[in-house]
């Protein structure tokens, strides 16, 4: 009997825990099906917001187009000094409108992990002194403006559109604080790596400003958190420090005793070629006239060390300028760069020009002095400002002549290019249409969307095809996919005003051939044309890697959906990124153990991104490295590399 109850007892205890469990498993499906349900809404949360940001992007930038564009029209037209004063405010409020559009996407961008850099060879003078030059005029009337930036041997590899935009953004704030005193922007100090070729540099941008409180200190750098209430988004610091993060450096903010604020800008850059300052003045005749200085023979030691005999220097201190100028008059028709230091000649600055000019119409006019506000400067083919070093006062003159190329390729016959614009928004095709007359010579045909833009193609030749992308009855992107059904060479540039990656990649994959981010530009429609009469859009290089991209995105798509194939895509460029810095740093310290490790994770890397042929010589690399063969096989790496390279850039 006892058995028997104590049966009964766990039978029903097995139930009741049975049922338990059963409630407790209900409850755990019903939990995991609301938690999905709410990932989803996420997710979906997520995808209209970027499609909102977008949107508005693309919304804004179109009108952008024909604000800016036809102000470059208008510009070109003769204007009185009123009418000049009056298009410069636009253009100007025009730019500003659109660095807060680019702000506000930079912050979806950053939220999204979706910025990316993209590094080229340049001069860091170039980019600090192109960053002093536009903030100059945002500068309060008394306040000193005091630039120092060294010259170095060696050109760097960095994001140079990026990494002015933190200086601006810097210089910026020091220009709406600072009312009275100084504003300084200065390379502190530059270390190189002594393991890899990388430099660590150092800028400060201060100012006797009003300086920033410790409470306004502490939120600097979180978006939207203005530390001005009457002006500003607040978004400038975060995304500047943002920018450094990616740069491998940071932002830090560092108060001054009696008011005064100390940012110091940390970045990773690449050391690159070596710069051959002068090298493309040998040849030409130069005449200098100035007081005979210090910096005057170091000009002329400089030059001469570069091999060049034909640089003659008047010495204006201990003569009658009258008399120096005559002198100089007589070698003027054969010469071709003068340059004179405007501070000597004073008032008679601009009749001496004007005399130059007449003996010999293609010599080219540099003035050097303190204030260019003192003389109309028009008639001088540069003004340098002093103080300069004399490296960079060599550099300035080389730009001029440099400058000459791009001048004769502006002069390029555009006039029997046969050109397609196809562009649904009728006051951005009229812009387009006279932009290429105006500018250009080109009488264009243009269509209002992508089916009239495929009848067109179908019956007429066209050298090229502008294209915008989101247009109504057919996108740009249908039309050239059927467009490349037929005519598989004709360049076709994409014309958008949605500037994601995931945009420029739909472009590439329906066959354009290159990208233009709306609003237009004059420079931007220029260099495709040039692009297109030197055939460069032919070039095989750029028709491997869309392929070797079209591959690696086609295998992602096979297991993922379009956003997960997208962002694997950039988190194998990145690691393929890192991977090449990593295999020249250590190829340059000889570092075979550490080289075996980067050549096997760049394999790894490949195989993912579905390019087994690749891998394959990322694997016969490796076991060089491990067998100490590595020099054997320099062919195979240089030719991995440099295709990676060109990877990387094209996409």
């Amino acid at each position: 009997m006892g058995s028997k109850k104590e049966i009964k007892r766990l039978e029903k205890e097995l139930a009741t825990a049975i049922k338990k469990y059963n409630k407790n498993n209900d409850e755990k499906l019903i939990l995991a099906s609301l938690l999905t349900n709410v990932n989803h809404e996420l997710e979906e949360s997520l995808r209209n917001e970027k499609r909102f940001i977008a949107s508005v992007s693309h919304e804004l930038r179109t009108p952008m187009t024909s604000i800016l564009g036809y102000g470059e029209l208008l510009e070109d037209t003769k204007l009185s000094s009123q009418q000049k004063r009056y298009l410069r405010s636009i253009t100007q409020s025009s730019h500003y409108l659109l660095s807060l559009i680019n702000d506000l996407l930079d912050v979806a961008k950053f939220a999204d992990k979706r910025v990316e850099l993209s590094p080229k060879v340049v001069d860091l003078y170039d980019i600090v002194h192109e960053s002093t030059t536009l903030i100059r005029s945002k500068i309060a009337d008394g306040v000193e403006f005091e630039v120092n930036i060294p010259i170095l041997e060696h050109k760097i590899k960095v994001d140079d559109k990026r990494l002015k935009q933190i200086i601006i953004n810097l210089l910026s704030n020091s220009a709406k604080f600072t009312k009275k005193g100084k504003i300084e922007c200065f390379v502190d100090s530059i270390i190189e790596c002594k393991s890899s070729n990388q430099m660590e540099v150092f800028i400060h941008i201060k100012d006797s400003g009003l300086g920033i409180s410790e409470k306004n200190a502490k939120k600097l750098f979180i978006p939207f958190s203005s530390t001005d209430k009457t002006q500003g988004t607040g978004l400038g610091l975060f995304i500047s420090k943002e920018l450094a993060n990616l740069m491998n450096g940071d932002i830090t903010y560092k108060p001054i005793e009696n008011g005064g604020s100390l940012f110091i800008l940390r970045v990773i850059v690449e050391k690159s070629v070596k710069k051959e300052i002068g090298k493309g003045l040998i040849g030409k005749r130069i005449l200098m006239c100035s007081p005979k200085n210090s910096f005057v023979d170091s000009v002329v030691m400089e030059l001469k060390s570069i091999g060049m005999e034909s640089f003659t220097h008047y010495d204006s201190k201990n003569k009658e300028i009258s008399t120096v100028i005559l002198d100089i008059l007589s070698q003027a028709k054969d010469s071709d760069i003068m340059i004179f230091d405007a501070d000597t000649c004073k008032e008679d600055t601009l009749d001496i020009a004007k005399m130059f000019k007449i003996m010999n119409p293609s010599i080219k006019l540099f003035a050097w002095m303190n204030d260019d506000t003192l003389v109309d400067t028009d008639i001088f083919d540069m003004v340098i400002s002093k103080p300069i070093a004399y490296q960079q006062f060599i550099l300035e003159i080389e730009n001029a002549y440099s400058k000459e190329d791009k001048v004769e390729s502006s002069k390029s016959d555009y006039s029997k290019l046969k050109i397609l614009v196809v562009e649904d928004v009728e006051i951005n095709r009229i812009y387009q249409a006279e932009m290429l007359n105006n500018f250009f010579n080109i009488q264009c045909d243009t269509a209002s969307n992508g089916a009239i833009a495929l009848d067109m193609a179908k019956n007429n030749h066209y050298d090229a095809i502008f294209m915008d992308m989101r247009m109504p009855v057919m996108t740009g992107q249908e039309a050239t996919r059927k467009i490349r059904e037929f005519d598989t060479t004709i360049p076709i540039i994409c014309m958008s005003a949605n500037v994601y990656k995931e945009d420029k990649l739909e472009a590439q994959e329906a066959g354009m051939n290159a990208f233009i981010e709306k609003p237009l530009e004059k420079i931007d429609i220029e260099t495709q044309l040039l692009n297109l009469i030197n055939h460069k859009f032919s070039n095989k290089d750029d028709k491997l890697m869309s392929e070797l991209t079209q591959t690696a995105l086609s295998h992602f798509r096979k297991n993922f959906d379009e956003t997960t194939a997208i962002s694997l895509f950039d988190i194998a460029m990145v690691s393929i990124n890192n991977s090449l810095k990593s295999i020249e740093d250590h190829t340059y310290s000889q570092n075979m153990d550490v080289l075996i490790d980067d050549f096997h994770c760049l394999k790894g890397v490949l195989l993912n991104l579905g390019l087994p042929k690749l891998a394959e010589q990322a694997t016969i690399l490796q076991k060089s490295a491990k067998e100490g063969v590595l020099e054997e096989k320099e062919d195979i790496k240089e030719s991995l590399v440099t295709t990676l390279t060109q990877l990387l850039e094209y996409k």
